[in-house]
């Protein structure tokens, strides 16, 4: 994880994020181990569960590259804005452990609005059969690459 999403009210925020097809046991384990392991109160695991309509979207309507039910696990690690080099490393290591603790039972790719950008395999792999047609329609309209988002596109490939 080499990204920081910033500064929000004085905190730095490290985030990532990941794709279960479910809430088993193997990731209901990684949940507790994870927080368990917590750096401190500002380490924190969202999921959002994505069903329903959502999930019946053709995938080749939208962007998003997931149409299939799952859970969107959100990982925030924040603490005070501050030049203590070793507390910001503790939180990015958390927030990294905590998406590997995932990976044995996580779907390709994850939500990319919370991915990092510099992993383009990664990032191809959210938007799924979508990542071609994008790169194809980011090359002819922004070649220069000026509009830069926080939402990292498939480039480069």
């Amino acid at each position: 994880m080499k990204r920081s999403n910033g500064i929000a009210n004085g905190q730095r925020v490290f985030m990532d994020t990941c794709w279960l097809p479910a809430l088993r046991t193997g990731s209901i384990d990684a949940f507790m181990q994870t927080m368990e392991a917590a750096v401190s109160p500002g380490c924190a695991v969202f999921t959002h569960e994505l069903k329903g309509a959502a999930s019946r979207v053709p995938a080749e309507a939208t962007a998003f590259g997931l149409r299939r039910e799952h859970v969107l696990v959100e990982i925030l690690a924040t603490f005070v804005d501050r030049s203590d080099n070793e507390e910001e490393q503790r939180h990015r290591q958390w927030a990294r452990a905590t998406r590997q603790a995932f990976v044995p039972v996580a779907l390709p790719g994850g939500y990319p609005n919370f991915l990092v950008g510099d992993d383009s395999d990664r990032v191809a792999r959210s938007y799924g059969p979508n990542a071609e047609r994008l790169t194809a329609a980011k090359r002819r309209y922004d070649p220069g690459n000026v509009f830069r988002s926080a939402i990292p596109l498939p480039v480069g490939r």
